[in-house]
Formats: structure tokens, sequence, C-alpha cells
């Protein structure tokens, strides 16, 4: 079994290695389409728009979260509310 601080290095590790592939990936489509004069300039943006883009991702994804905690918690509501009128009307009748 792996260690917890080993498995956290290596999700630390695979994550930047992510992150520097996309980069990477990122300034090549620059250096290939837009920056095709002054392909340096494609690194420098390559790195804002990544930082953009992961940021932006991770604001969706919390977005996302908190809706879907809204709904569950809505869902979660009904199913005591549900649950109580059912036990209710069992002694009832």
């Amino acid at each position: 079994m792996i260690p917890a601080a080993s498995l956290l290095n290596y999700a630390v590790k695979y994550t930047v290695d992510a992150y520097y592939l996309l980069v990477n990936f990122i300034s090549y489509l620059l250096q290939t389409t837009v920056f095709k004069a002054d392909p340096t300039l494609a690194a420098q943006y390559g790195q804002a728009l990544t930082l953009l883009i992961s940021l932006t991702a991770i604001y969706i994804i919390l977005a996302f979260v908190s809706s879907l905690k809204k709904i569950i918690g809505v869902i979660i509501a009904l199913g005591w509310v549900l649950v109580i009128a059912a036990m209710v009307l069992t002694l009832v009748h």
C-alpha cells in the first residue's frame, strides 16, 4: 500500500506535468497559428492563456458543484418531508 504522503507527491507531480504539457501544447498552437512572425511571444502568451484556462475550468467546476449542492439539499429536504409525512399518515390511518 502506498503511504498518503507518497500518494500526494505523485498527485502533485502528475498535476504539474499535465499543466506544463498543456502550456507546451498551447504555445505550439500559438506558434503555428497566431504568432508565426514572432514565435517567442507564443511562450509568453501560452503561459498566460494556460493559467486563465485552468482557473476558468476550476471556476466552472466549483460553480457546478455549488449548484449541484443546492439541488441535492432540496432533494434531501423533500425526502425528509415525504418520510415524515408517510410515518404520520401510517400512524393516523
